[in-house]
């Protein structure tokens, strides 16, 4: 029952987060030009963990791929953790918006609440800040121009600044694509782009 039974269980409970998160988003797609199935990000999370901490828990990778399933697709936390378990539950009920708040309102709260989460939900809320400022570089939101791009990677830095301390490689990761999208569209706007 060693390693091989470990890694199959893992193998199982990854498999399930995605299909259980695919089915959630099936009707979605990212808001860029390349109109992406919405799965694709969810995805991305969990590979940006597992890459820059491979050594991550099965559930943190699980509740990654699960993260934005209570605020888009109107799953319950008490669903995912009958599917999956409680860790997990909680850990996606900790990285999910409050819908009925106005948008400034939970831009807000995702900063009020940061140095609060589990480091567990930290390590996933910074994987996702990584996904949507990389977005910015190869599938900007339709109608964003550089203004709102440039404020959404602020943004995205004030909240992901209390979660650096789970993951150096990571904020490392952050850092980098942070400053790509800068320049990228700094340069952009110099060329008249």
């Amino acid at each position: 029952m060693g390693s091989s039974t470990t890694d199959q269980r893992l193998m199982q409970l990854l498999l399930k987060s995605v299909d259980f998160a695919a089915r959630a988003h099936r009707d979605q797609r990212r808001k860029g030009p390349a109109n992406e199935p919405y799965i694709n990000h969810p995805v991305e999370v969990s590979r940006l963990i597992v890459e820059c901490e491979p050594d991550t828990a099965e559930h943190v990778l699980c509740a990654a791929v699960l993260h934005d399933v209570i605020e888009d697709c109107g799953a319950t936390r008490d669903e995912i953790a009958t599917c999956f378990n409680d860790i997990v539950a909680d850990i996606v009920l900790e990285v999910s918006d409050d819908k009925a708040l106005p948008r400034d309102d939970r831009k807000a709260r995702q900063i009020e609440t940061a140095p609060h989460l589990s480091n567990d939900a930290k390590l996933v809320r910074l994987a996702d800040k990584i996904a949507n400022v990389g977005a910015m570089l190869t599938d900007t939101p339709i109608g964003w121009d550089r203004d709102q791009i440039l404020a959404y990677v602020d943004w995205a830095e004030a909240v992901i600044a209390p979660c650096r301390i789970v993951s150096p490689r990571l904020s490392d990761r952050f850092d980098a694509i942070s400053r790509d999208v800068r320049v990228w569209h700094t340069e952009k706007e110099e060329a008249g782009v």
